[in-house]
């Protein structure tokens, strides 16, 4: 049977007192640089794992929540800042602290968890993917999660997102009854969840007008405007219709067509499903999906507070997202 390895064990490794592996733990006292390496390094060195939950630490619930971002050339730092805000404000009205984890290292905010530095009471997940191993990591610590954006599996845990299957669908729709079947869909990443659920709504309808959806997706994978450049040169064809991940992808559908001689809105439509770029800088103006991420952040907030302090059950909430139709895609009556 494996030993349990209990704080008196880590600061007999680190050379340490039992009061300094706890001040690095809990966060209560400042520690030096130096001892807390020891201390983490001996958590590592004995696969000890903390838990902020048990009574032994703590006794008492922290009244802190994380949010854990990743940093990423290919991340849209406007959307990270409105759900940020979000998250403060419904933080702070429901008496809780808000702490952020943004970094690149996905190693290294998993290592976070698993020693528990942070005494959190639970946490939310942004932007999930398939295989998330932050998802999965939180699970098997049992903490209080909630996603913004849709899980993988159906697994149990809650999660806010935007209704990007109902956006997709109703998009569709309406560029092909303003331009005919002659649809294509410009995605995002196929790892990512919500790229998933465009390809599925987007297939639902190219199937009920009977078009062969395999032959019109395509996948961005960093989502430039260069990428969408690339694809569209292929695929950009008089009377068509695009509907693409973002607005930097729809930029590169604009110069493919201005070099074709194709005009926007009348000799194709285009339009995106997210706000990356000022929409201002298109001619004519662009057609795009406004998402309220603010709402969503104070909507994963609300909802985690819920099960840490009233042990809700998993919940699915969805915010609709406002269709801005403009002149890339005129055909189209609203």
């Amino acid at each position: 049977m494996k030993k349990v390895v209990k704080i008196t064990d880590v600061a007999e490794r680190a050379g340490v007192v039992k009061s300094t592996v706890s001040n690095v733990l809990t966060g209560k006292k400042f520690v030096s640089e130096e001892l807390r390496k020891k201390v983490l390094d001996a958590c590592e060195e004995l696969d000890f794992h903390p838990n902020f939950y048990a009574s032994a630490l703590s006794g008492h619930k922290s009244d802190i929540v994380a949010l854990l971002l990743e940093s990423s050339d290919e991340v849209d730092r406007k959307i990270y800042q409105k759900v940020i805000m979000g998250c403060l404000k419904q933080s702070s009205k429901s008496g809780y602290s808000l702490l952020i984890y943004y970094n690149s290292d996905k190693e290294m905010l998993l290592n976070t968890l698993r020693r528990g530095i942070a005494p959190i009471d639970g946490a939310i997940i942004m932007t999930p993917c398939v295989n998330d191993e932050r998802l999965l990591q939180i699970e098997s610590g049992r903490i209080n999660c909630v996603v913004i954006g849709r899980p993988e599996n159906d697994n149990g845990v809650s999660f806010v997102d935007i209704d990007n299957i109902g956006l997709v669908k109703n998009v569709s729709e309406k560029l092909i009854g303003g331009y005919g079947k002659e649809i294509y869909l410009i995605n995002s990443d196929r790892d990512m969840t919500i790229s998933r659920d465009r390809e599925a709504a987007f297939s639902e309808i190219c199937g009920k007008y009977g078009i062969d959806a395999r032959m019109r997706i395509f996948e961005s994978k960093n989502q430039s405007e260069e990428e969408g450049y690339e694809i569209a040169r292929k695929i950009l064809k008089k009377g068509a219709s695009y509907i693409t991940a973002n607005g930097k992808l729809a930029a590169g559908v604009y110069r493919a067509a201005a070099e074709a001689g194709l005009e926007i809105g009348e000799d194709v439509g285009v339009f995106a499903l997210g706000r990356s770029l000022d929409h201002g800088m298109f001619t004519p103006k662009l057609a795009y999906a406004d998402q309220d991420y603010d709402l969503l952040g104070k909507k994963a907030v609300e909802t985690l507070i819920d099960e840490i302090d009233n042990g809700f059950g998993r919940k699915r909430l969805f915010v609709e997202s406002k269709i801005i139709f403009a002149d890339s895609v005129k055909k189209i009556s609203n």
